[in-house]
């Protein structure tokens, strides 16, 4: 987490506090030693210098697609004025675009106490939600309106897991109904979740070696199991309920989400299995249902048998309703922690609490479960759910930001004195699970 420009002089004109987020405060990029700085100072930046370049790079493909009237070089000017902005820690100004969730949007905003404003003064987990629906105000205002920035990066990154895809489809094809098959599948499916485009700012991770031979070598990493109390969960059940994946990052993990809902419904676990998806470009890597429809043909169309079978039988489980896509929520890509989703979407909570077992994937839904809250790393996760509790409730996640909750008594100080930014790296990751 090394920064390479001098930020004393931005440090004290924005009241930047050397330190990290006190016990039991929102994380925010005031503190310095927070990965919610490094955030504002370098990731994000990085991640809008890229959009805009890739805007010049793509210039004939996308005057080609929408016109040679296309404001391709005042959108990318626009970018970069976002990027200025949060360098300057300017301010969260309300959206003017006719977008659905603009009004929810701006009565966040307007609660907002005057002085949490800003990219480094407010909380992280709403500055940073902001940015990216910033980008978004941005492209819908222009004739690009509808292109997703990030689709290439998330193809790309599809394409680079073709080794690793067909080596779980040939490990996956002759699976039992056990426990220890479906734990196995569950750890597959966290650290697939180490290929995190918005971690490198957008710069590709390929997998790499082979996945169940990692699984096994990388359980000292995984911090917190409940693999067991969800397969008895399942397994008990009379397989006619419903599981909801709360999706993150598309590409390989994607994949493994697809192996995963697979061997719920062929083993009669669920007799459905809903993927909710992002209503907007998301996070760089995050999955929208496009991505997923794209997916599937891009297994079909392998020249692998295997892997083009595999993506004829996810289709037609789509086809057939066992998988389903549910309908587009703005409250994935929106400000709120889910702790107020009973409040500002009654509906989605509704629909939520008719499932047998939801399933968040990755960091950000993490970040949401536990509000961008500096907890105790010891704290149940119960509590920080903040009553947050619709139905059974699992969390898949590989670590990569600096909050974590349920871990055992000691873990995080022995963490640290081995590597004080062992949250930072997605080398470590908790399966954790919270009954209804």
């Amino acid at each position: 987490m090394t920064l390479t420009q001098d930020d004393s002089n931005f440090d004290v004109e924005n009241g930047i506090i050397d330190g990290e987020a006190p016990p039991h405060t929102q994380l925010a990029a005031k503190y310095k030693q927070s990965f919610a700085y490094y955030t504002f100072r370098v990731r994000l930046p990085s991640t809008l210098q890229t959009i805009a370049d890739s805007l010049a790079k793509d210039k004939d493909e996308l005057l080609a697609t929408y016109g040679a009237d296309a404001d391709i070089d005042q959108t990318a000017a626009a970018v970069l004025e976002l990027r200025s902005n949060i360098l300057k820690n300017g301010p969260l100004l309300p959206f003017n675009d006719k977008d659905s969730d603009a009004d929810e949007w701006n009565l966040f905003l307007e609660k907002l106490p005057k002085e949490n404003r800003t990219y480094f003064a407010a909380c992280w987990l709403y500055a940073e939600c902001y940015m990216y629906r910033k980008l978004w105000a941005i492209f819908i205002a222009s004739r690009l309106a509808g292109h997703d920035y990030f689709r290439k990066q998330k193809q790309t990154a599809a394409q680079l897991s073709f080794d690793a895809m067909l080596a779980v489809a040939k490990g996956t094809r002759n699976n039992e109904r056990i426990a220890s098959t479906f734990q196995k599948l569950m750890k597959l499916n966290l650290w697939g979740n180490r290929c995190d485009l918005s971690i490198t700012s957008g710069k590709q991770v390929k997998p790499t070696g082979d996945a169940f031979h990692q699984v096994d070598e990388l359980n000292p990493n995984l911090l917190v199991d409940a693999t067991g109390t969800i397969w008895e969960l399942l397994d008990k059940s009379d397989g006619n309920g419903i599981v909801e994946f709360v999706f993150d990052n598309a590409g390989y993990e994607l994949y493994t989400d697809l192996i995963l809902a697979e061997y719920i419904i062929d083993k009669g676990l669920a007799r459905k299995v809903r993927f909710n998806a992002k209503a907007i470009p998301w996070f760089i890597s995050d999955v929208r249902a496009e991505d997923y429809h794209w997916t599937i043909q891009f297994l079909i169309g392998q020249s692998d048998p295997m892997l083009s079978e595999l993506g004829k039988k996810f289709k037609r489980l789509t086809d057939e309703g066992k998988f389903e896509l549910a309908p587009l929520e703005h409250f994935w890509s929106g400000p709120y922690e889910f702790y107020r989703m009973a409040e500002v979407q009654p509906e989605l909570y509704k629909r939520l609490s008719q499932a047998q077992l939801v399933i968040l994937k990755g960091d950000l839904n993490y970040r949401k479960l536990l509000g961008d809250y500096s907890w105790h790393s010891t704290e149940s996760l119960e509590i920080c759910l903040r009553g947050f509790r619709p139905t059974n409730l699992c969390t898949l996640r590989t670590i990569k930001a600096d909050l974590v909750c349920g871990l055992p008594q000691g873990k995080s100080e022995e963490l640290f004195a081995k590597d004080k930014e062992w949250m930072l790296t997605g080398e470590y990751g908790t399966i954790e699970f919270a009954p209804k």
